[in-house]
């Protein structure tokens, strides 16, 4: 057993002996291997953030009429799909009527106050 690692390792000596005069051009070309996939990645993940950006502000909650500051209700109408990517195509959207209004802010009570 201890012969086979010896041959494997004076086998191992004689070919980096061999490749020696190679192997600043096979270390160079590995780290720019590295360097491109890394770059490639980065480009990749930019690329995916944008188009989870652009799908998000695809989501009309925020300037439908039925939408609440409330954590426990986002939607009267459709609460389960309320400010999530099920929302884009809703039927029930309705324009509020000015957007510079923001929503009425809940309460102590729980309700809105204009009706506390």
């Amino acid at each position: 057993m201890i012969d086979i690692i010896q041959v494997a390792f004076v086998l191992a000596a004689k070919f980096i002996v061999w490749i020696r005069p190679a192997l600043p051009l096979i270390c160079a070309a590995f780290a720019w291997l590295i360097t491109a996939m890394l770059v490639l990645n980065i480009v990749s993940m930019v690329r995916q953030g944008a188009a989870n950006v652009r799908k998000m502000h695809r989501i009309p909650c925020a300037g439908c009429l039925y939408a609440t500051e409330s954590y426990r209700l986002k939607c009267s109408v459709r609460p389960v799909e309320a400010f999530s990517e099920a929302a884009i195509g809703c039927q029930d959207f309705a324009v509020r009527m000015s957007a510079e209004v923001p929503l009425q802010a809940a309460n102590d009570c729980g309700v809105h106050i204009s009706n506390c």
